[in-house]
């Protein structure tokens, strides 16, 4: 007997633009730094956006601090490459393949502050060098095949039940109501156990990536001065986010900091 199919939702930020891309070789790491497009920038004095700053500058203000924070912490054995998406957002994410991808906007944002960037460059790779993506992938997998076996199962054991209430048979209608009535709670099921891993995802590469930045000689307070930059803009927060409101997030790194002040790391 065949079961619709639950439909998942996979909690993920998408705006690739081909733009800016840095090949971190091994095992020279710093030897090459391939430009692709042209990021298109542009200017209006009559509105209140930020003047954005120059390809180049943005290039090599991002390999730098990657170079040093990946040095730092024997990360440099990996082929990391990053890409700057000339969408003017503030967002930063961990893409396929060892890529991270950061938006010239949120590098405009945090212009001249190299902790905040060491930041945002220690929590991406913390979601690839704790194996994030492919773990949410299998979860999802696993879930997915779990909950269609268990519907498949409530669905069967509810046609028995009611074949022995009545003999009458069950109509087409009722059989559809029910399958979707089942569907929908599996799929609910599906959504909040796939948020809550990618919110756990989410503290855990805040305080990797806080460990990846101090090993690198950056300023602890980098972190608190991206999320407080974040809590700033128009939320667009919801229940059903796959990350954790950033408040939450500012109470956990204190922790974070607080717990490495009483056992410092080893660098």
């Amino acid at each position: 007997m065949k079961t619709s199919h639950i439909r998942k939702i996979i909690f993920t930020t998408l705006g690739l633009s081909s733009s800016v891309l840095l090949n971190l070789n091994t095992p020279g790491f710093a030897q090459a730094v391939i430009p692709l497009q042209s990021l298109s920038t542009t200017t209006n004095s009559s509105t209140s956006t930020p003047r954005v700053q120059p390809k180049n500058h943005h290039q090599q203000w991002v390999y730098s601090v990657a170079e040093r924070v990946i040095r730092a912490n024997g990360l440099d054995e990996h082929p990391w490459r990053f890409q700057i998406s000339d969408e003017y957002d503030i967002n930063a994410y961990a893409g396929e393949f060892n890529k991270i991808v950061i938006y010239k906007g949120f590098l405009d944002q945090i212009h001249g502050d190299d902790a905040a960037l060491a930041f945002i460059i220690s929590h991406e790779l913390a979601h690839h060098t704790h194996r994030h993506t492919a773990q949410q992938e299998e979860a999802e997998a696993s879930l997915k095949d779990k909950l269609l076996k268990e519907a498949e199962a409530e669905y069967n054991n509810w046609i028995v039940q009611e074949r022995r209430k009545s003999k009458t048979p069950i109509s087409p209608a009722t059989k559809d109501v029910i399958k979707q009535r089942i569907i929908i709670q599996k799929k609910q099921e599906f959504d909040r156990t796939i948020q809550a891993l990618s919110r756990q995802h989410e503290f855990q590469a805040d305080e990797i990536g806080y460990t990846y930045m101090i090993k690198a000689g950056y300023d602890p307070n980098g972190g608190l001065r991206v999320f407080n930059l974040l809590s700033r803009l128009p939320s667009d927060y919801t229940e059903n986010s796959s990350h954790p409101p950033t408040q939450q997030r500012i109470n956990a790194l204190n922790q974070v900091m607080n717990k490495y002040l009483l056992f410092p790391l080893r660098i």
